[in-house]
């Protein structure tokens, strides 16, 4: 059965992948017995997270727009007044952190914690004060309790006494034990905070951190810096915003978790559970989140058809995926790449042509296709390795191998060699995406000249990590104007750093009023079957 490279509509898809288990976990003995454990540890989990969580009132209420997992339109209006063709990949991160409805979000979790902090601060003295009476209790009930033994010590017993004296110690450690795990299934075990429960670390300990090395605060905050946000009635900057501050924290984390989360105080705070995880937890729905924004970037910068843009939210993508800080360390990248996978993530292109399906010359009117010979030439050796690595850890691989995702991007742009034209002839796609942006944020994208505009932008998606070559198909419309043209495809991964590459054909667009054209069925371009698969060799 022949494989084949799936292509889909448009779109960022930023499934997690998958991630490597360390070396050290890796050499343990008993791996068989450790999966075990971590099967019940996973169900156990799976019933406390999912099925009891359920009957409890949610810590944060979510607007609807944040509950469905959607962007709003106020958020892509404010994507597309901060953005432009010469924005830096930390603009983009920024402006995914600091939209309307992020900030909402940032602050609804913030107050969360601060009313979890409240009543966990409230419960503790309730305990004080509970303890004392319990105490004072316990003193006036046994003033004139005289047992058996007299006045003897426990040194003074028997070995009868002694056992049962020691039976009934661990009787009521073990009702301790149960009580406390009873709390924790119900939900009723107190939750761990940072600043308040000796050791455990969270949102404080991160900014400390990234302090610690030069990236806290953030050294410049972009447009961020000089912008004024209200909060309870207060105009303040960005970091004094306890909503927005999360919100940069936890991108600041992310792009930098590499340094985070190989950190010995995070490891150690981890394997006893000292995690506070009203901020841990929460950084894994800002990461969602920021998935679909980033989404949602590039969706506006396709709509105003804009190059620059495209390719930089693109390249922000895969940094923050990979979480490394702009502008992204490609050799050290290629390092961990060569160690952990012997090769090299690269898409070898060749035998790029222009043409019109059909017909013997391109024209005015035409849907064009430009087609390409594509090969993973990194398609074996990610095979080989990941397959190794996941049978010596005891995991099906045709079972794991089912959430591999690997993203490419084409960004398409023309040249027209016999002189330039006029760019309104691509306009930007206003009566969308766009169609509450105002005007004065599209002047931005209306000033390129039509070279620097996107004809389209399509994407390849693999889905088959042993897939290694095929043929891509990219269709758009002619230019309007006839003349000879160079079209330039610029190809981004929004996975692996520095596999960025850029190739161009050249083709004659005639005026369509010139030729014949047999009656056609019109059809929209579509991305199904635009891939011609090729027996791998």
């Amino acid at each position: 059965m022949s494989e084949e490279v799936l292509m889909e509509d448009p779109q960022v898809i930023l499934d997690e992948t998958l991630d490597e288990i360390p070396e050290d976990v890796k050499s343990m003995p008993s791996m068989a017995f450790g999966i075990l454990l971590f099967v019940i540890a996973a169900g156990a989990y799976y019933y406390y997270a999912f099925v009891l969580n359920k009957k409890k009132k949610p810590t944060v209420e979510i607007d609807e727009t944040m509950a469905t997992n959607t962007v709003s339109l106020k958020d892509i209006n404010y994507l597309a007044s901060r953005l432009g063709p010469n924005s830096t990949h930390m603009d983009v991160l920024l402006a995914v952190a600091s939209c309307p409805d992020s900030i909402k979000y940032g602050t609804k979790h913030h107050e969360a914690k601060e009313k979890a902090r409240a009543d966990r601060i409230a419960q503790d003295e309730e305990e004080k004060v509970n303890e004392k009476t319990d105490i004072k209790s316990t003193a006036k009930d046994n003033l004139f309790d005289f047992d058996d033994e007299g006045w003897a010590d426990e040194d003074d017993m028997d070995d009868e006494s002694k056992r049962k004296l020691e039976l009934e110690k661990k009787a009521e450690e073990q009702k301790k034990k149960d009580l406390e795990q009873l709390n924790k299934a119900t939900g009723k075990a107190k939750i761990l905070l940072e600043g308040i429960d000796d050791g455990v670390i969270g949102q404080l300990w991160v900014e400390k951190t990234l302090g610690s090395n030069g990236a806290w605060p953030p050294k410049d905050l972009r447009f961020l810096g000089g912008e004024k946000f209200d909060y309870n009635g207060k105009m303040v900057s960005a970091l004094e915003h306890r909503g927005l501050r999360r919100n940069i924290c936890m991108m600041m984390g992310r792009i930098n978790s590499m340094m985070l989360n190989t950190h010995p105080e995070l490891l150690e705070a981890g394997g006893k559970q000292l995690i506070d995880q009203t901020y841990f937890k929460g950084s894994a729905e800002f990461r969602q989140r920021c998935a679909m924004l980033l989404e949602a970037a590039l969706r506006t910068a396709v709509a105003c058809r804009n190059y620059e843009l495209c390719k930089t939210v693109v390249q922000a993508v895969s940094l923050f995926k990979i979480g490394c800080a702009p502008p992204g360390d490609v050799e050290w990248f290629d390092k961990m790449m060569e160690k952990q996978y012997k090769c090299l993530p690269r898409l070898e292109i060749e035998n790029q042509s222009i043409e019109c399906p059909g017909e013997n010359e391109l024209a005015t009117g035409d849907t064009l296709t430009l087609g390409l010979d594509v090969t993973r030439i990194h398609a074996e050796q990610f095979t080989k390795q990941k397959v190794a690595m996941l049978q010596k850890q005891g995991i099906p691989p045709q079972l794991a191998l089912q959430s591999y995702r690997e993203g490419w991007w084409f960004l398409v742009r023309a040249e027209r060699l016999d002189g330039d034209i006029d760019a309104s002839t691509l306009d930007l796609k206003t009566d969308g995406l766009l169609g509450e942006v105002s005007k004065s944020d599209l002047e931005k994208f209306e000033k390129a000249t039509y070279s620097e505009r996107l004809q389209t932008a399509w994407p390849m998606i693999v889905q088959n990590i042993t897939q290694k070559t095929g043929r891509v198909k990219i269709q758009f419309l002619a230019p309007v104007v006839p003349g000879k043209y160079r079209f330039t495809v610029s190809l981004n991964s929004q996975d692996f750093l520095g596999a960025d590459t850029e190739i161009s054909v050249e083709g004659t667009v005639v005026d369509g009023a010139t030729v014949i054209r047999k009656p056609k069925e019109e059809k929209k371009i579509e991305h199904e079957d635009s891939v011609e698969v090729k027996k791998d060799k």
